[in-house]
């Protein structure tokens, strides 16, 4: 029993892997795929060979899943089966009115009342799933959205796929119907005081991480900036997981003093002098316009200052010319016209400047 499950399961796979819609189909195809899941022909004769693929093949005729093309020459093993098979298209046969009652309590059915074709048994059963949770919502803890997921639809992702995305929507639900959330990536950070949080310096990498929250652990006022936060940005994650700052200020969209809050708040970004850095720090400032972040003209002034030479790119980079501009404007507006100049040139020559220039002894040299 175990063993025709496993083959009835890659057969499955196979229509959505292979098929994807389509409804003919090669036995040889079939068998290949079926052999190559398996690990290969030793492991496929062990689990019975053509012998037990002949059984799945009779059982799914059997039960009108798939049928023989009547045209197909037969192959030259025995037992015989037709070379050319075609899925048997299930026709959809609605919901009853006794059910279509019941969910229509709980959910909108308007989308699926228009579109008797979508009105499958798989569905119905999802949808009762989900009433059965409506019913006890009141009672019940707000939850992630995977954890959610799980519970009603059996699959932690579902919710985060178009496919439950849309159902949602065809129900006019949202996440918060559910009781669930969206949580934000979480992002490394150090600070002083969680409570009191003001000047915040955003490190691409993490050993410049690690070198800033080492110096202003030590009391070291690196850049006479007053940074009490660092963040680590790890790279283009910090694009993502930036909405997490929202959660240690303690500020929403639906939180009135939002607005003060992000005009008292100062935000400085430092990476990597290199097409990708850079573009990750302008994706950061569009992407989150309502905070006012702004690049550490004094950190890439150090980053000149500490090597005589600069480093030749180790991968090609693309570059955007739009993201090259936007820096070195900045860069003008905070009085480093000169290093802009020398940074245009690198960029044209394709040279970068790694953050790893900067370490605590750097640090302690320049603010102690």
């Amino acid at each position: 029993m175990k063993d025709e499950q496993k083959w009835i399961r890659l057969f499955e796979k196979y229509k959505r892997e292979v098929l994807d819609g389509r409804l003919r189909f090669q036995l040889a195809d079939l068998e290949n795929f079926i052999k190559t899941r398996l690990g290969g022909a030793s492991p496929y004769q062990a689990a019975g060979g053509y012998q037990t693929f002949f059984k799945l093949l009779k059982k799914l005729e059997a039960e009108n899943k798939i049928k023989t093309i009547k045209s197909s020459d037969f192959n030259q093993r025995q037992p015989q089966l037709k070379k050319r098979w075609t899925l048997v298209r299930e026709e959809p046969k609605g919901w009853s009115d006794k059910d279509i009652l019941k969910l229509s309590r709980q959910l909108d059915l308007g989308y699926y009342l228009k579109r008797p074709a979508e009105q499958t048994g798989e569905l119905k059963q999802k949808l009762f799933k989900l009433v059965e949770f409506l019913n006890s919502k009141s009672k019940r803890e707000w939850a992630s959205r995977e954890e959610r997921s799980l519970e009603i639809f059996a699959d932690e992702k579902y919710l985060s796929r178009a496919e439950g995305k849309k159902l949602l929507s065809n129900l006019n639900l949202s996440l918060a119907d559910l009781k669930a959330q969206q949580y934000n990536h979480l992002f490394v950070y150090w600070t002083v005081d969680p409570t009191q949080i003001s000047n915040i310096l955003i490190m691409e990498n993490h050993s410049a991480f690690i070198g800033a929250k080492k110096a202003l652990a030590a009391g070291i006022d690196i850049f006479a900036r007053g940074f009490d936060t660092v963040i680590y940005g790890q790279g283009k994650k910090i694009i993502r997981s930036f909405s997490f700052l929202e959660e240690l200020l303690g500020v929403s969209l639906r939180n009135n003093k939002r607005q003060e809050v992000l005009n008292s708040i100062n935000i400085y970004y430092a990476g990597d002098f290199d097409p990708e850095g850079l573009a990750i720090y302008t994706s950061l400032k569009d992407k989150y316009p309502e905070f006012e972040i702004k690049l550490l003209g004094e950190y890439y002034q150090l980053l000149l200052d500490e090597t005589d030479n600069f480093y030749p790119s180790q991968k090609r980079q693309h570059k955007k010319q739009k993201v090259l501009e936007e820096v070195l404007a900045e860069f003008k507006e905070q009085g480093f016209a000169n290093m802009a100049a020398e940074l245009r040139q690198a960029w044209e020559n394709d040279l970068r400047l790694p953050q790893e220039l900067v370490t605590l002894e750097v640090y302690q040299k320049y603010f102690v």
